[in-house]
């Protein structure tokens, strides 16, 4: 028969042990009930903090996600309403140009309109360099540059000083927001599309016949990189162009074998030859010495379709100098191309704007699902946190009691 060895603080060291684990038991409850969190520390439960995390990542994206689009929205907003004002000015100038086509108006009349078409130019230009949170929102990726300046000079049979040119200093680029996980959308376009009337052409002066590339080059269209090789003919530099994804069709003019580019819809390409390459001012296209930037064509190249303001200044020096057939004819077709430009990318920001009304709902329905799964994973019951701290305590009254009872006992209690 084994005999265990008793001694005097066999009882007293049992009963610290045991009164020191439910301590730190309540200690732990305690925390959780002032926290409102099941775990204070990752150790405590890996897993769980580990869903934690994933959860709070998933959330604070989702948020991130939201404000993106809400700033789409208050951006497009302000897009949108400058279209809105640009396609009223040109509707007002149309009415005026079908007025001053008629051949019952004076000269003076026409003069008269003159000024007010210069009016409404001068508006459409304050419109086109609007600014969104201190930047400029139609000068693409150039935000802190004005996208469209305006020349002065003086107009045959005006006195004062008039616009007389207007330059997009700005380039191809298009502001995006990031809305959903790798999902992007164009908040603003550039000017050089928005604000042109017609598609963009540029006839080459230099005949192409013996062209032929002696090394490989690279060029840039609106932002897409094209490559030629050793030996391309100016037929091949054609055909590479047609086939990328650059809104611009090249040809050969048939009378003087010069290069013609031609946009695929209205706006300003942006060209250049990047990489030491000379190619476009090889073929005539680009100014030599000048293989990027914003007023970089040859300008020995004739250049057809222009900006929606120079369809304003043509049409006010049109009724300055009394050709009713130019007013009636070319510039009346000019702004119906403007005002449809116009139209169609009020159109396509109005349903991009549903587009993010669709996803501000599901961001805001899938955070109340992933803020659920995070409250059941790391946050306590409150009233079953309560009730366990309070068995906890009147565990620890109940031993604390005893272990008094029990301490004033010694070894010769054993003994008797």
């Amino acid at each position: 028969m084994s005999i265990n060895r008793i001694s005097s603080n066999t009882i007293n060291d049992n009963g610290v042990f045991h009164l020191r684990n439910r301590e730190y038991s309540m200690d732990k409850v305690n925390n959780q009930i002032n926290t409102g969190k099941k775990n204070r520390l990752p150790r405590e439960n890996v897993v769980d903090v580990t869903q934690s995390m994933t959860y709070h990542t998933k959330i604070h994206k989702i948020d991130q996600y939201i404000r993106n689009i809400s700033d789409a929205e208050a951006e497009r907003g302000l897009v949108e309403v400058k279209l809105n004002e640009s396609i009223q000015i040109l509707q007002r100038a149309r009415e005026l140009a079908v007025q001053a086509a008629n051949g019952i108006y004076t000269e003076e009349n026409r003069k008269s309109m003159a000024i007010e078409i210069d009016q409404l130019l001068r508006q459409v230009i304050l419109d086109s360099n609007t600014k969104f949170k201190g930047d400029f929102l139609f000068s693409g990726f150039q935000k802190y540059t004005k996208p469209f300046e305006a020349l002065e000079g003086a107009v045959r049979g005006m006195s004062g000083p008039m616009i007389t040119k207007v330059k997009y200093l700005g380039d191809n680029g298009v502001h995006l927001r990031e809305i959903d996980a790798g999902e992007y959308i164009g908040v603003s376009k550039p000017g050089s599309e928005i604000y042109w009337a017609e598609n963009f052409q540029i006839y080459s002066p230099i005949n192409t016949a013996n062209f032929r590339l002696t090394r490989d080059q690279n060029i840039l269209i609106d932002g897409i990189k094209i490559e030629f090789k050793e030996g391309d003919n100016a037929y091949a530099v054609m055909d590479k162009i047609n086939r990328s994804n650059a809104a611009i069709n090249a040809s050969i003019d048939i009378v003087n074998g010069g290069m013609i580019l031609t946009t695929t819809k209205p706006h300003k390409p942006e060209l250049a030859d990047i990489e030491g390459g000379t190619l476009l001012q090889d073929l005539g296209i680009l100014e030599r010495g000048r293989p990027m930037g914003p007023e970089n064509i040859n300008p020995d190249a004739t250049v057809f379709g222009g900006s929606i303001f120079d369809t304003l200044i043509g049409l006010r020096d049109a009724m300055i100098h009394n050709n009713s057939e130019d007013i009636g004819g070319k510039f009346l077709g000019a702004l119906d191309f403007a005002i449809s430009n116009l139209t169609y990318n009020m159109a396509e920001t109005g349903a991009k704007d549903n587009r993010l009304e669709y996803l501000t709902t599901r961001h805001t329905d899938d955070k109340i699902v992933y803020t659920e799964a995070l409250t059941k994973t790391e946050d306590i019951d409150l009233a079953e946190a309560i009730t366990e701290l309070k068995a906890l305590d009147f565990a620890h009254k109940a031993a604390l009691s005893s272990l008094a009872r029990l301490a004033r006992t010694s070894l010769m209690d054993f003994l008797r």
